[in-house]
């Protein structure tokens, strides 16, 4: 939680109102599925000239917001655990691009933490316009030393995706965590679990980035555009396209082959789906075979098959 977000000057009651019921909102969300830590002085952040957080939430103070969304942050905040502050070295400042932040203590959390490459998002106040990845500098108190690194900052659950998705090559995730991140970065996507790297035709590191970014693609796009072109093949691979990937289904040829059409078919929790939309990494080798979207699987997508190539004769 980046208590240096929560900036209310000039900002109307209303204004500051909407925004708090929306962080509230957004607080809630995050909640549901993961942990949220925020420092244990938060209160304590000046969010107007000479005013404390805490002055605003619990006092009614200045700058003013409507009582009931005033009780929900505060209550919403107030069931957020404290993140460790005995973590040795921990900064007590951060220089924000070229901005000196002083009692930017989260910020500063997470910059030790991404400094040992366990990397940490931070919510921010949705009134601020800090989002994605930015430069994040500081010393660690403990050996003296200066770093800069990129710290995430967010203000709506959705851009969490885009926070998991880039650890996978900033963190450099191993084979056997990759299935377990991917769930968190494609909710979307249901990822069979006979899937396996070793059935393509090179190494885990060779195929990972690629990998990550097929499942982007079907994640983001693939059923808006079997719905916007009412599941015309060439239509849907051709808007698919623009996003660099080779993806298509499988040609009438081969599906007229049941024995071959076999190969495309996935068990997954008792039941059998047809995955023979595929994305290609070369011409002849390394698929990612996956279903249209299932209602069987309340429209998600199911990721079938890794394999180097299947039978089309």
């Amino acid at each position: 939680m980046d208590e240096t977000s929560f900036n209310f000057r000039g900002l109307t009651e209303q204004e500051l109102t909407d925004l708090m019921e929306k962080f509230s909102d957004t607080l809630a969300e995050l909640r549901e599925r993961h942990e949220v830590a925020v420092s244990p002085w938060w209160t304590e952040a000046e969010c107007a000239d000479g005013r404390e957080l805490f002055h605003v939430l619990y006092a009614a103070g200045t700058p003013r917001a409507g009582r009931d969304a005033r009780v929900r942050m505060a209550r919403m905040m107030d069931r957020c655990p404290a993140w460790d502050t005995a973590l040795p070295g921990l900064p007590d400042h951060v220089k924000l691009g070229e901005i000196r932040q002083e009692f930017a203590w989260s910020i500063g959390y997470a910059w030790w933490h991404t400094v040992r490459q366990q990397h940490v998002a931070c919510l921010v106040f949705p009134a601020v316009e800090r989002r994605d990845w930015q430069p994040v500098s500081a010393v660690d108190q403990a050996n003296s030393a200066t770093a800069e690194v990129k710290v995430f900052f967010l203000a709506e659950p959705s851009a969490l995706t885009s926070f998991w998705r880039s650890l996978f090559a900033r963190e450099s995730v191993a084979e056997p965590d990759f299935f377990d991140r991917a769930r968190e970065a494609f909710p979307q996507l249901v990822l069979a679990d006979s899937l396996s790297f070793r059935k393509f035709d090179g190494k885990y590191s060779e195929m990972r980035d690629w990998v990550v970014q097929v499942l982007s693609v079907v994640h983001d796009h693939f059923g808006e555009a079997v719905a916007k072109h009412g599941g015309q093949p060439a239509h849907v691979q051709a808007e698919l396209g623009r996003h660099g990937l080779v993806l298509s289904p499988e040609s009438p040829r081969t599906r007229s082959k049941p024995k071959i059409m076999k190969q495309r078919a996935v068990l997954h929790e008792g039941e059998t789906y047809h995955c023979e939309w595929h994305a290609k990494k070369d011409p002849h080798r390394n698929r990612v075979h996956f279903s249209l979207p299932e209602q069987r699987l309340g429209g998600r997508v199911l990721i079938g098959i890794f394999v180097d190539h299947l039978d089309t004769e």
